[in-house]
């Protein structure tokens, strides 16, 4: 089932979470909805879900709108991040709940639902454990009941609100790829909320970039990292460097109005200056797996440069460059990426 957002707004009191936002998302895509918080994303996914009125605007599923529609009337799947389990019950009454409840003219057999509830259980990878109850699950476990009971009722579009938030990296990890692998065998129309770059980039079929109510950039993962509309969305999308002034000019950096913009793993470490390299000191270097980081700071201005590369590539240049705290190499751009009348983001916006 496509969705179509139209001319959407929605406040609570002076605060404007939804500005006027216009989205279409095609039926069976997953798309995430990105971006720090307050910034509007899930207030816009409860409209969707009809959980909140917007208080203009419309919202249409399948070209009929359906902006007033009940939620239950919605044929939508939604799961949120702490599970929202009964703790009274069996993980397999659990999933079979929504079908339970069902008015009796449209209550499945018990046998149809007992059916329904193992093919679900086996879907999720959980069907050995249906008698248990949430309190002896995993996290893990826990979300994944929490997706077969969305899907137990066959939604056709499933929401998910910061679906991992709650679970440690790894688990996290393991279960944003077990969803992508899911969501390729049932293809729902799915919308999943989440302030976490890589998860997005990882999991989604288009990310929505969205900043106090309003969306900065939709589109595949690798155009939004690799062509970003806006300085917000860049620095979102992971660490950069920012330079005031047109890098590498001499001077570097007399044109007050000038501001370029380079990721720690676009720069090359030199040792000895080229056209458009900048110089600097070597203050640290800090290894974390297979990746080493490196902090320099600017002979001209005193401000500071992260630089990250492979931790194979760093050992080589220590070695070649006799690299150490305190040395001094210049630093030469792969990619420089400006904006037009460039405005910086408020840091605070960031976090």
């Amino acid at each position: 089932m496509s969705i179509e957002v139209r001319n959407l707004k929605k406040s609570f009191g002076k605060t404007v979470v939804c500005d006027n936002l216009n989205l279409d998302i095609p039926a069976g895509e997953l798309v995430a909805l990105l971006g720090p918080s307050g910034s509007g994303k899930t207030s816009l996914l409860r409209i969707i879900a009809g959980l909140e009125v917007p208080d203009s605007g419309t919202v249409l599923f399948h070209g009929e709108d359906a902006t007033n529609t009940d939620v239950r009337e919605r044929q939508v799947g939604f799961v949120f991040q702490h599970y929202a389990l009964f703790g009274h019950m069996t993980i397999f009454e659990n999933v079979a709940f929504g079908l339970r409840v069902r008015p009796k003219a449209t209550r499945p057999s018990d046998a149809a639902i007992k059916a329904k509830v193992t093919d679900l259980l086996k879907l999720v990878q959980l069907d050995w454990i249906a008698d248990r109850y949430p309190h002896q699950l995993s996290g893990g476990q826990r979300q994944r009941i929490a997706l077969a009971r969305a899907l137990a009722v066959e939604p056709k579009v499933l929401l998910l609100d910061e679906p991992f938030g709650a679970l440690d990296a790894k688990v996290r990890k393991e279960l944003r790829r077990w969803l992508r692998r899911l969501h390729d065998e049932m293809h729902v129309t799915s919308v999943f909320v989440t302030h976490d770059q890589e998860e997005a980039m990882e999991v989604a079929d288009r990310i929505v970039v969205m900043n106090q109510g309003r969306i900065e950039q939709d589109g595949p993962p690798d155009e939004v990292y690799d062509h970003p509309a806006s300085p917000f969305v860049l620095q979102f999308l992971g660490d950069v460097n920012l330079f005031h002034g047109r890098f590498g000019r001499s001077g570097a950096g007399t044109t007050a109005e000038d501001v370029s913009y380079v990721r720690p793993h676009e720069l090359q470490i030199l040792g000895s200056a080229e056209d458009g390299t900048l110089a600097v000191t070597l203050s640290q270097a800090l290894t974390v797996g297979p990746n080493t980081r490196l902090e320099f700071k600017r002979e001209d201005d005193g401000s500071y440069v992260d630089v990250e590369l492979p931790r194979s590539e760093y050992q080589g240049l220590r070695e070649k460059l006799q690299l150490a705290t305190g040395s001094r190499v210049h630093l030469k751009p792969r990619r420089v990426q400006r904006f037009a009348n460039d405005e910086l983001p408020d840091p605070a916006a960031m976090i």
